[in-house]
């Protein structure tokens, strides 16, 4: 529970934001100029340049073609104060973390203090560098009061404007969403959002050893420390990564460790074939319900059967590029087979980006009182009637009715009839190896992007491998896997 740090995290938190910006780049990130005199004042949301003043309004000598107005909101260094949470601090009564206290695994599956199987469900933070309106203890307070979130994840960026170009700015957002979770005694985890943590190793490995120094003893906190892996090695170039890490976590606390599995946390059966060594562990599984079917859920059984325990971090109701036509049918079989076998899960994402898998409409601001279901998306509708349990379970009905209901308790009780009146009670699982030819959806090439936030966002691809497909199905039932 010390925030405390050692002389060096403190070169690397230095390090990590030693460098102002310069020239005509955006100072978006660094918040601070490399020439004297000069100050960062924001154009928009996307842009701040190093200016000596600024009036808002259209500066005449912008490009003709970018000539649009200047807010000039004075961007001041962040100054990073670590966490605000005495070490002496106990979860609220009746609390998740009251209930269940420090999980632990057991088998392939999470364990809490009363030695029962538990199952944690919550949301998703969007990625931090581009979606910091959210990150906020606000937004954890009404998610846990009226989404009935018992956990939620900080995907903190790490490339393309975050954590590696303004790492005090980052740690200060994954710290207002931790502490904001263990005000409320709900499980967090903070997650390296990075999808080439192997050539981050060193700066993963002093940011987890302060934030494991920091949180260390709280049983809230989680941490997932390779987000989505590429279609990399898991012998060669992921373990050897997170085995740093887990080692190095390890010298704080015995928290749950999740660990990112090859082609973007699908794999997961080649890490159970070759685990990590250490405890409490659990290997990522993501899925995207347009996306990945049956042929995914074969590869998570027979993880499971090798006695690995499985978190899925990140699922989304559409499609693996985060957008496009959602599959709530194929996204109710998913969350069942989440529930049968004790699988934690954090949806994808509490974010206002115009795409399907978003939860809130483009432009949704803070909740002051809580947002109504009007400012929710048809996904956004879907998982948090999901998380308050109205949903009802076998259902494979694919849409929720565009209706608007408050999200008091008599409204929460009438979108609860009026779910199960849409979606039913009945559900048909297609067999093992029904849907191989699915195996191929997803964005495998993820250099045809155009911009960068799509290149890093969309790359959710799916293993394509027929013939794996096929032999997964027969080891699933194969007598030397025990259930």
């Amino acid at each position: 529970g010390s925030s405390t740090l050692t002389v060096q995290q403190q070169e690397h938190q230095d390090s990590a934001t030693r460098s102002c910006t310069s020239g005509w780049d955006s100072c978006r990130a660094t918040r601070c100029c490399a020439t004297d005199g000069y100050k960062c004042f924001a154009k928009s949301d996307d842009w701040a340049s190093c200016l000596a003043s600024c009036v808002p309004g259209i500066r005449p000598e912008d490009p003709e073609g970018l000539r649009t107005p200047w807010s000039c909101e004075l961007l001041e260094p962040v100054e990073f104060k670590g966490s605000q949470i005495p070490a002496s601090f106990t979860a609220p009564a009746g609390s998740p973390v009251d209930m269940h206290g420090a999980i632990r695994v057991e088998g392939n599956k999470l364990l809490g203090k009363h030695g029962q199987p538990v199952r944690l469900r919550g949301m998703s933070l969007f990625w931090s560098q581009w979606s910091s309106t959210y990150w906020s203890e606000g937004v954890v307070d009404w998610l846990v009061k009226d989404w009935k979130v018992t956990m939620i994840r900080a995907a903190m960026g790490v490339e393309s404007g975050g954590y590696l170009e303004s790492g005090k700015i980052e740690k200060q957002r994954v710290v207002t969403v931790v502490d904001a979770a263990i005000r409320n005694g709900i499980y967090v985890v903070i997650d390296w959002h990075d999808h080439h943590a192997q050539s981050h190793k060193d700066e993963a490995r002093a940011f987890f050893d302060e934030m494991a120094s920091m949180y260390g003893g709280f049983p809230n906190v989680f941490f997932e420390i390779f987000n989505e892996p590429l279609q990399e090695s898991w012998s060669e170039h992921i373990k050897p990564y997170e085995q740093v890490i887990v080692s190095t976590i390890r010298q704080h606390t015995d928290n749950l460790i999740i660990c990112g599995t090859p082609t973007w946390s699908q794999d997961v059966e080649l890490a159970a074939s070759d685990p990590l060594q250490s405890h409490n562990l659990a290997y990522t599984l993501h899925f995207y319900a347009t996306s990945h079917k049956e042929f995914l859920r074969t590869k998570a059984q027979v993880a499971l059967n090798m006695g690995v325990a499985l978190f899925a971090s990140e699922w989304g109701t559409c499609s693996a590029d985060g957008d496009g036509a959602l599959n709530l049918e194929e996204t109710r079989i998913w969350l069942n087979f989440l529930e049968e076998n004790h699988i934690s899960d954090a949806n994808w994402a509490l974010n206002d980006k115009a795409e399907s898998c978003s939860a809130l409409l483009p432009g949704t601001q803070l909740p002051v009182t809580g947002w109504s279901t009007d400012l929710l998306t048809e996904s956004g509708r879907f998982v948090r009637a999901s998380l308050r349990g109205e949903l009802g379970q076998g259902s494979s009905k694919a849409t929720v009715e565009q209706q608007h209901q408050p999200t008091d308790e008599a409204g929460g009780r009438k979108l609860a009839m009026t779910l199960r009146d849409e979606f039913g009670e009945s559900s048909t699982t297609p067999t093992a190896g029904s849907e191989f030819d699915d195996a191929d959806a997803g964005s495998d090439d993820i250099d045809n992007h155009e911009d960068e936030e799509t290149l890093v966002d969309g790359a959710h691809g799916t293993s394509s491998h027929f013939a794996l497909a096929v032999a997964l199905v027969a080891a699933s039932s194969a007598s030397r896997f025990w259930a």
